[in-house]
Parts: structure tokens; C-alpha cells; sequence
């Protein structure tokens, strides 16, 4: 959306390529924040093959960076 960009990345340790999702939070309202907050605890709790998975959240004071699974082929 608006208030996020996704990059490619390669994880140092694994070598693996992973996705970084880049929120700038500062462009989130109060509700918006809530829903992040919830999404993002949904998405450590949930492992299936068929849902990317969330490896790391790492928090600053202006953006949220997302960890994820990189997931390519469509």
C-alpha cells in the first residue's frame, strides 16, 4: 500500500533470499497502528506451507521492518 514498500534481501546466515517488508509508521493513524499490531501477531502464530512466513520484526521509532518468507513464482 501506501505506507509500505517491499525489498529482496539475502539473509546473512542462511544465504537465502527473504523478503523485508519496510513500514513507515509514521504515516499510520491510531487504527492503522492497531491493525499492524494485530497483523503482525496473527502472522507469528500462523505456520503453514501455504502462508508466508514472518521470521523477524525489527521496530524503530519511525518504521517496522517485516521479515518474511520470499515467496517467488507468482
Amino acid at each position: 500500500g501506501h505506507y509500505a514498500v517491499v525489498k529482496l534481501a539475502r539473509h546473512v546466515f542462511t544465504e537465502k533470499n527473504v523478503a523485508v517488508k519496510v513500514i513507515n509508521k509514521l504515516k499510520l493513524d491510531d487504527v492503522s497502528k492497531a491493525h499492524l499490531f494485530q497483523e503482525v501477531v496473527s502472522m507469528k502464530l500462523v505456520q503453514h506451507p501455504h502462508v508466508v512466513r514472518l521470521y523477524e520484526v525489527i521496530d524503530t521509532p519511525t518504521k517496522l521492518y517485516l521479515i518474511l518468507e520470499f515467496a517467488d513464482g507468482g
